[in-house]
């Protein structure tokens, strides 16, 4: 393997291991995992370090027996390419190789590595030979997610299929494959159980195979952790002996005590649990878009309309609000997943109507917001200075995946506007690099003809109207997204000169906000 280099976000660079290096290291983890299982205790191998990965072994890790000491002995395992290694490196320095708001994160990471030393990470294959437990957290991508009609969806199966492989060629006969990956319906029975069959098979072994579903319900933010360790799961299992095992695990280190788990008869039936779930909040989401259209016609504040709804504890307390759009991993594919599942998989005719013209309603909300911005910069923003102020999917992340902000940036760059980009959290998209990020807020207020908050960081939130007010050289015109500038802060914008627009805020265009004072 040739040396190369693997950058991490923060700018650390890490040299990636030769061939010899890795096997060198692989023998030193034999022996670390020999000696746990000498101690009656299992070794739980997670394949992939992302967003779910990196969280994952920190929650096993973290598990304990009745006398204090480690359950398991966790191995992350990634790839030895300059995308990835980065990861294996920073969580063998002790450090989370994910951005999170969670100091959970951080200190259950290093505690293990430094500490009690039952978690490390690796690059080698061979490290499937020695799990008791395998998990499978790497991701499982549909190739373009605005590509909603039934035979055009495509889902890239070849790297997550080659993963399997590679699990089936060195795994033990008795080891416990448990898959979090979100995936389309029947994929664990019709994908995931023939390849590793067939990998098993060519090395002769005939023991029974345990596999299992339990879909991640990770959610980035300031309760990472808590996601994975004190929150309910659906687990299933391809048999009875399957289903006892995983449920086994599942229980050492989740709190099944206050979040029981929930056991579907069949993988099929949990992989449709993880779509529906998600499908019926992007669905949420669409529906509210074209409340929100309504109320801002009729001169409405749609927020303080929903607000007063969802004092409905238990039947309206989830009604989403209005927003700039939908991004993330989770809610921008997954609808897709289920459709693909339904024709490739099972060969049915059935077509998800309403849940495929959500995903196009939700692909078109960053529009409606370039149509706020033009119409306060009457009808033009060529050579306009536009400060978009946000890049990631949700509020206190570094996470830009599926961000709504890249399509609207790219009808800016169409619209000719001179653009400047804030976000607190993201020093580089991976997405689109060719974008300058700056984490300057007050320049950036400073030098723009227009802002557009875009995300709800809670150092946009905590900007008062003086001192916006005071950044500002002219007085810009300023669309909010996400329920940022309150009444009094619009108010006092307004006199200042400031022209304003809000998703889902009719009552300003009422008050004359977008027109100047």
């Amino acid at each position: 393997m040739e040396n190369r280099l693997s950058v991490a976000p923060d700018g650390r660079v890490y040299e990636i291991p030769s061939e010899r290096e890795v096997r060198t290291s692989f023998h030193e983890l034999v022996e670390r995992a020999e000696n746990y299982n000498r101690q009656g205790r299992q070794v739980v191998v997670v394949q992939g370090l992302g967003f779910v990965g990196a969280a994952v072994v920190a929650a096993v890790a973290d598990a304990v027996d009745s006398s204090q000491k480690p359950l398991y002995f966790v191995i992350g395992v990634d790839l030895p390419t300059p995308e990835h290694y980065w990861k294996v490196a920073c969580l063998n320095d002790g450090k989370t190789p994910i951005i999170s708001p969670d100091p959970q994160l951080q200190k259950l990471i290093e505690k293990a590595v430094c500490e009690t030393g039952n978690l490390c990470a690796t690059v080698s294959e061979q490290t499937y030979a020695l799990a008791d437990v395998i998990i499978v957290d790497i991701p499982l991508d549909v190739r373009d997610p605005l590509r909603v009609a039934p035979e055009e969806i495509q889902v890239d199966l070849r790297t997550f299929e080659s993963s399997i492989r590679t699990i089936g060629r060195s795994m033990k006969p008795n080891a416990l494959v448990l898959v979090e990956t979100t995936v389309p319906i029947g994929f664990c029975e019709k994908l995931v159980l023939p390849v590793l069959k067939e990998e098993r098979e060519r090395r002769g072994v005939s023991e029974p195979l345990s596999l299992a579903h339990a879909y991640e319900r990770v959610m980035p933010g300031p309760d990472y952790v808590d996601s994975i360790r004190r929150f309910w799961r659906t687990f299933s299992g391809i048999d009875e002996s399957s289903a006892g095992k995983a449920e086994k695990f599942l229980s050492s280190f989740i709190d099944t005590a206050n979040y029981p788990l929930y056991r579907l008869e069949e993988p099929t039936a949990s992989e449709l649990a993880k779509l529906l779930e998600n499908s019926y909040r992007q669905v949420n989401i669409a529906f509210i878009y074209e409340w929100t259209l309504l109320a801002e016609k009729i001169g409405i504040d749609l927020f303080s309309v929903i607000d007063s709804i969802r004092v409905r504890k238990g039947t309206h307390d989830n009604m989403r609000l209005p927003g700039f759009g939908v991004g993330g991993y989770c809610l921008t594919k997954d609808s897709l997943l289920v459709q693909w599942g339904a024709k490739h998989l099972f060969d049915t005719n059935v077509v998800l109507e309403m849940t495929l013209e959500a995903l196009r309603i939700n692909h078109r909300m960053p529009l409606h917001t370039l149509d706020l911005l033009l119409e306060l910069g009457d009808g033009s923003l060529a050579g306009r200075k536009i400060a978009v102020c946000g890049v990631s999917y949700l509020p206190e992340l570094a996470d830009t995946r599926n961000s709504p902000s890249e399509i609207f940036i790219d009808e800016l760059i169409k619209a000719k506007a001179e653009l400047i980009v804030h976000d607190p959290y993201v020093m580089h998209w991976d997405e689109k690099p060719e974008i300058a990020i700056t984490q300057d807020l007050t320049t950036a207020l400073r030098r723009a003809d227009g802002i557009v908050f875009t995300v709800g960081h809670r150092a946009y939130l905590d900007l008062t109207a003086e001192k916006m007010i005071d950044y500002f050289v002219k007085s810009p015109f300023i669309v909010d997204t996400q329920n940022i500038i309150s009444d009094l802060k619009a108010e006092a914008l307004h006199k200042s000169g400031c022209r304003l627009s809000g998703v889902g805020k009719g009552h300003w265009r009422k008050r004359g906000y977008q027109c100047p004072k």
